[in-house]
Protein backbone atom coordinates (compact mmCIF):
# COMPACT_ATOMS: atom_id res chain seq x y z
CA UNK A 1 0.00 0.00 0.00
CA UNK A 2 0.92 3.66 -0.42
CA UNK A 3 3.04 4.43 3.01
CA UNK A 4 3.30 8.13 4.42
CA UNK A 5 6.84 8.94 4.93
CA UNK A 6 7.05 9.05 8.44
CA UNK A 7 5.79 5.71 8.76
CA UNK A 8 8.30 4.47 6.40
CA UNK A 9 11.17 6.06 8.21
CA UNK A 10 10.34 4.72 11.57
CA UNK A 11 9.87 1.26 9.68
CA UNK A 12 13.31 1.73 8.44
CA UNK A 13 14.99 3.10 11.65
CA UNK A 14 14.02 -0.32 13.59
CA UNK A 15 14.18 -3.09 11.01
CA UNK A 16 17.69 -4.24 11.95
CA UNK A 17 17.62 -7.71 11.06
CA UNK A 18 14.89 -10.37 10.16
CA UNK A 19 14.13 -10.86 13.77
CA UNK A 20 12.35 -7.57 13.50
CA UNK A 21 10.22 -8.44 10.77
CA UNK A 22 7.43 -10.21 12.35
CA UNK A 23 7.17 -7.69 15.14
CA UNK A 24 7.38 -5.04 13.07
CA UNK A 25 4.73 -6.05 10.88
CA UNK A 26 2.01 -6.60 13.49
CA UNK A 27 3.26 -2.73 14.70
CA UNK A 28 2.72 -1.04 11.64
CA UNK A 29 -0.23 -3.09 10.22
CA UNK A 30 2.05 -4.26 7.12
CA UNK A 31 2.53 -7.49 5.38
CA UNK A 32 5.94 -9.40 5.66
CA UNK A 33 6.84 -9.52 2.47
CA UNK A 34 6.90 -5.51 2.54
CA UNK A 35 9.34 -5.59 6.19
CA UNK A 36 11.57 -7.95 4.42
CA UNK A 37 12.03 -5.79 1.44
CA UNK A 38 12.43 -2.53 2.87
CA UNK A 39 14.92 -4.32 5.38
CA UNK A 40 16.98 -5.96 2.17
CA UNK A 41 16.79 -2.20 0.66
CA UNK A 42 18.48 -0.90 3.65
CA UNK A 43 21.02 -4.13 3.73
CA UNK A 44 22.22 -3.48 0.29
CA UNK A 45 22.46 0.02 1.34
CA UNK A 46 24.51 -0.95 4.34
CA UNK A 47 26.74 -3.08 2.12
CA UNK A 48 27.57 -0.41 -0.68
CA UNK A 49 28.71 1.77 1.95
CA UNK A 50 30.95 -0.34 3.65
CA UNK A 51 32.01 -3.04 1.40
CA UNK A 52 35.01 -1.56 -0.02
CA UNK A 53 36.34 -0.73 3.54
CA UNK A 54 35.93 -4.37 4.75
CA UNK A 55 37.25 -5.47 1.10
CA UNK A 56 40.21 -3.56 1.93
CA UNK A 57 41.19 -5.58 5.30
CA UNK A 58 40.54 -9.19 3.20
CA UNK A 59 44.29 -10.56 4.78
CA UNK A 60 43.53 -9.53 7.85
CA UNK A 61 40.07 -11.57 7.77
CA UNK A 62 41.92 -14.20 6.61
CA UNK A 63 44.90 -14.35 9.18
CA UNK A 64 41.93 -14.30 11.63
CA UNK A 65 39.90 -17.17 9.98
CA UNK A 66 43.22 -18.94 10.02
CA UNK A 67 43.50 -18.29 13.76
CA UNK A 68 40.29 -20.33 14.05
CA UNK A 69 37.49 -17.50 14.18
CA UNK A 70 34.33 -18.59 11.99
CA UNK A 71 33.28 -16.93 9.05
CA UNK A 72 29.90 -15.93 10.57
CA UNK A 73 31.72 -14.40 13.29
CA UNK A 74 34.69 -12.61 10.99
CA UNK A 75 30.97 -11.38 8.97
CA UNK A 76 29.31 -9.97 11.79
CA UNK A 77 31.99 -8.14 13.52
CA UNK A 78 32.40 -6.23 9.69
CA UNK A 79 28.89 -6.31 9.92
CA UNK A 80 28.13 -7.37 6.37
CA UNK A 81 26.62 -10.47 4.63
CA UNK A 82 28.36 -13.61 5.11
CA UNK A 83 28.18 -14.85 1.58
CA UNK A 84 30.18 -11.91 0.49
CA UNK A 85 32.88 -12.66 3.31
CA UNK A 86 32.90 -16.12 2.13
CA UNK A 87 33.56 -14.33 -1.37
CA UNK A 88 36.42 -12.28 0.28
CA UNK A 89 38.44 -14.65 2.33
CA UNK A 90 37.86 -17.07 -0.99
CA UNK A 91 39.79 -14.29 -3.07
CA UNK A 92 42.32 -14.15 -0.71
CA UNK A 93 43.02 -17.82 -0.56
CA UNK A 94 43.09 -17.74 -4.45
CA UNK A 95 40.13 -20.33 -5.01
CA UNK A 96 37.72 -19.12 -7.38
CA UNK A 97 34.21 -18.99 -5.92
CA UNK A 98 31.84 -20.12 -8.29
CA UNK A 99 33.95 -23.15 -8.94
CA UNK A 100 34.15 -24.15 -5.15
CA UNK A 101 30.73 -23.38 -4.68
CA UNK A 102 29.56 -25.98 -7.30
CA UNK A 103 31.75 -28.89 -6.47
CA UNK A 104 31.44 -27.90 -2.82
CA UNK A 105 30.95 -31.92 -1.76
CA UNK A 106 34.12 -32.42 -3.43
CA UNK A 107 36.07 -30.06 -1.27
CA UNK A 108 38.35 -31.28 0.97
CA UNK A 109 39.43 -28.60 3.44
CA UNK A 110 36.62 -29.86 5.80
CA UNK A 111 36.15 -26.70 7.79
CA UNK A 112 36.09 -24.56 4.81
CA UNK A 113 33.43 -26.29 3.45
CA UNK A 114 31.41 -26.49 6.78
CA UNK A 115 32.07 -22.83 7.25
CA UNK A 116 30.85 -21.88 3.78
CA UNK A 117 27.60 -24.01 3.77
CA UNK A 118 26.94 -22.32 7.46
CA UNK A 119 27.58 -19.06 6.13
CA UNK A 120 25.54 -18.88 2.87
CA UNK A 121 22.79 -20.75 5.12
CA UNK A 122 22.24 -17.76 7.65
CA UNK A 123 22.92 -15.07 4.78
CA UNK A 124 19.03 -14.11 3.47
CA UNK A 125 20.12 -11.21 1.13
CA UNK A 126 22.86 -12.19 -0.75
CA UNK A 127 23.08 -16.16 -0.64
CA UNK A 128 22.27 -18.33 -3.53
CA UNK A 129 19.06 -19.46 -1.70
CA UNK A 130 17.93 -16.03 -1.36
CA UNK A 131 18.85 -14.75 -4.72
CA UNK A 132 16.78 -17.86 -5.96
CA UNK A 133 13.91 -17.03 -3.36
CA UNK A 134 13.95 -13.05 -4.74
CA UNK A 135 13.49 -14.65 -8.30
CA UNK A 136 10.42 -16.95 -7.77
CA UNK A 137 8.94 -13.79 -6.03
CA UNK A 138 9.33 -11.55 -9.05
CA UNK A 139 7.96 -15.01 -11.41
CA UNK A 140 4.86 -14.55 -8.62
CA UNK A 141 4.12 -10.98 -9.36
CA UNK A 142 4.56 -12.10 -13.08
CA UNK A 143 2.01 -14.89 -13.21
CA UNK A 144 -0.48 -12.46 -11.50
CA UNK A 145 -0.39 -10.02 -14.05
CA UNK A 146 -0.58 -12.25 -16.49
CA UNK A 147 -3.62 -14.31 -15.17
CA UNK A 148 -4.98 -10.67 -14.67
CA UNK A 149 -4.55 -9.77 -18.25
CA UNK A 150 -6.03 -12.78 -19.29
CA UNK A 151 -8.99 -12.51 -17.47
CA UNK A 152 -9.86 -8.87 -18.92
CA UNK A 153 -8.92 -10.30 -22.19
CA UNK A 154 -5.81 -8.05 -22.79
CA UNK A 155 -3.58 -9.50 -25.34
CA UNK A 156 0.35 -8.56 -24.83
CA UNK A 157 4.02 -9.21 -25.83
CA UNK A 158 5.84 -10.64 -23.12
CA UNK A 159 9.40 -9.95 -22.22
CA UNK A 160 10.78 -13.18 -23.63
CA UNK A 161 8.60 -12.23 -26.78
CA UNK A 162 10.04 -9.06 -27.24
CA UNK A 163 13.72 -10.38 -26.64
CA UNK A 164 13.00 -12.92 -29.85
CA UNK A 165 12.12 -10.18 -31.84
CA UNK A 166 15.64 -8.52 -31.48
CA UNK A 167 14.54 -5.46 -28.69
CA UNK A 168 17.23 -4.77 -25.68
CA UNK A 169 15.29 -3.44 -22.70
CA UNK A 170 11.84 -4.31 -22.71
CA UNK A 171 8.92 -4.01 -19.63
CA UNK A 172 7.39 -7.54 -18.65
CA UNK A 173 4.01 -6.86 -20.49
CA UNK A 174 3.65 -4.62 -23.50
CA UNK A 175 0.10 -4.80 -24.28
CA UNK A 176 -1.08 -4.88 -28.04
CA UNK A 177 -3.62 -1.83 -27.50
CA UNK A 178 -3.35 0.41 -24.89
CA UNK A 179 -5.64 0.51 -22.26
CA UNK A 180 -6.72 3.31 -19.77
CA UNK A 181 -6.96 3.69 -15.83
CA UNK A 182 -7.45 6.17 -13.86
CA UNK A 183 -8.00 8.34 -16.84
CA UNK A 184 -4.26 7.16 -18.05
CA UNK A 185 -3.53 5.30 -21.30
CA UNK A 186 -1.36 2.27 -20.22
CA UNK A 187 0.96 0.97 -22.58
CA UNK A 188 3.20 -1.35 -21.30
CA UNK A 189 3.37 -3.09 -17.28
CA UNK A 190 6.32 -3.50 -15.52
CA UNK A 191 6.21 -5.79 -12.24
CA UNK A 192 8.82 -5.48 -9.53
CA UNK A 193 8.09 -7.73 -6.10
CA UNK A 194 9.63 -5.35 -4.05
CA UNK A 195 8.58 -2.16 -1.99
CA UNK A 196 9.26 1.33 -4.27
CA UNK A 197 11.45 3.57 -1.85
CA UNK A 198 13.08 6.59 -3.00
CA UNK A 199 16.26 5.13 -4.05
CA UNK A 200 14.91 2.19 -5.90
CA UNK A 201 12.32 4.04 -7.82
CA UNK A 202 14.86 6.45 -9.29
CA UNK A 203 17.68 3.45 -9.75
CA UNK A 204 14.38 1.75 -12.07
CA UNK A 205 13.53 4.78 -13.47
CA UNK A 206 17.41 5.73 -15.13
CA UNK A 207 17.50 1.75 -15.83
CA UNK A 208 14.16 0.93 -17.80
CA UNK A 209 11.26 2.96 -16.96
CA UNK A 210 12.75 5.97 -18.93
CA UNK A 211 13.00 4.08 -22.30
CA UNK A 212 9.72 2.46 -21.78
CA UNK A 213 8.14 5.61 -21.71
CA UNK A 214 10.53 6.86 -24.75
CA UNK A 215 9.40 3.88 -26.92
CA UNK A 216 6.48 2.79 -25.95
CA UNK A 217 4.49 6.21 -23.86
CA UNK A 218 3.32 5.79 -21.03
CA UNK A 219 2.68 2.37 -18.57
CA UNK A 220 1.84 1.05 -15.29
CA UNK A 221 4.33 0.53 -12.56
CA UNK A 222 3.86 -2.21 -9.94
CA UNK A 223 5.50 -2.26 -6.67
CA UNK A 224 3.59 -5.50 -5.09
CA UNK A 225 4.58 -4.43 -1.80
CA UNK A 226 3.65 -0.84 -1.55
CA UNK A 227 5.37 2.37 -2.06
CA UNK A 228 6.24 5.62 -0.57
CA UNK A 229 3.48 7.94 -1.35
CA UNK A 230 5.70 10.84 -2.83
CA UNK A 231 6.61 8.57 -5.88
CA UNK A 232 5.14 9.62 -9.44
CA UNK A 233 7.14 9.58 -12.85
CA UNK A 234 6.03 11.78 -15.79
CA UNK A 235 2.43 10.88 -15.64
CA UNK A 236 3.16 7.06 -15.39
CA UNK A 237 0.55 5.28 -13.29
CA UNK A 238 1.95 3.44 -9.85
CA UNK A 239 -0.35 1.11 -8.06
CA UNK A 240 0.46 -1.94 -6.00
CA UNK A 241 -1.40 -5.39 -4.65
CA UNK A 242 -4.66 -3.41 -3.80
CA UNK A 243 -5.58 -3.14 -7.81
CA UNK A 244 -5.75 -6.70 -8.28
CA UNK A 245 -7.70 -7.20 -5.60
CA UNK A 246 -9.73 -9.87 -7.07
CA UNK A 247 -6.55 -12.64 -6.77
CA UNK A 248 -6.73 -12.53 -2.86
CA UNK A 249 -5.10 -15.86 -2.55
CA UNK A 250 -2.50 -15.69 -5.16
CA UNK A 251 -1.26 -12.13 -3.83
CA UNK A 252 -1.74 -13.46 -0.28
CA UNK A 253 0.47 -15.95 -1.05
CA UNK A 254 3.08 -13.37 -2.82
CA UNK A 255 2.64 -10.52 0.47
CA UNK A 256 3.93 -13.36 2.99
CA UNK A 257 6.38 -15.06 0.66
CA UNK A 258 9.28 -15.49 2.91
CA UNK A 259 12.41 -14.85 1.72
CA UNK A 260 13.97 -16.02 5.10
CA UNK A 261 13.91 -19.19 6.79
Amino acid sequence: MRMDIETYNKIYESLESVDDVKKLSRQFSQPIGTLHSILNQKTVTKVKRNFSRVKSKSPRHLKQWRKGKSIIEIAKKNDIPATLMVSMLLKEMGIPKKGFIRNIDEQPDGRLKREVIAAMDSDFFFSPKAHELHAEKGEMGESILAEWLGEHEITYRSENDLRAEGFSKTPDFLLDSEIVIDGIDIFWIESKALFGDEKEHEYYIKKQFREYEENYGTGMIVYWYGYIDTLSYNGNLIKDYRFFDKDRDTIEELLNFKTYW
